[in-house]
């Protein structure tokens, strides 16, 4: 195997969930992700790419994530669950099989409204080469709801 080319391929397995840390606790007590594309990738698991970020993104049964933006643009694809999803102010149920498309700086939410975890896809990247938009991260716009 030639060690100086990045991975090929990842598989979900191969990495530790995370969280962001400057989240509030009840917040990363709901969701986690793992990033398998991009420059935030696990080193020497991960496949490094700057100008994409690619992982999947669990919600716990009954968890919200608040609204929230960034200059990224992002789709998700829902695996498995339910979801009361909002984009701007359009708010749909989200199922298994939808794809998602926020467009940068736009607010959006999710509250799972299934009984269990909401499993999902999500992507990332630099429209027309501005990989700066990849540096910036999540800025929340709304406090975590009381239980």
């Amino acid at each position: 195997m030639d060690n100086t080319r990045p991975p090929s391929h990842i598989s979900v397995d191969q990495t530790e969930w995370e969280t962001n840390p400057a989240y509030p606790e009840a917040l990363q007590q709901v969701v986690r992700w793992k990033i398998l594309i991009g420059a935030f990738a696990p080193e020497g698991v991960g496949i490094p790419q700057e100008d994409v970020l690619m992982g999947v993104l669990d919600l716990d049964a009954g968890g919200t994530y608040p609204a929230h933006s960034h200059p990224a643009p992002e789709i998700y694809f829902i695996l498995s669950g339910t979801a009361e999803w909002t984009v701007g102010e359009e708010t749909f149920t989200a199922e298994a099989g939808m794809a998602i498309y926020h467009l940068p700086n736009v607010a959006h939410r999710m509250v799972n409204k299934s009984s269990e975890p909401l499993k999902t896809v999500w992507f990332w990247w630099g429209p027309n080469g501005q990989r700066e938009v990849m540096q910036v991260g999540v800025r929340l716009l709304e406090d975590m709801p009381d239980k």
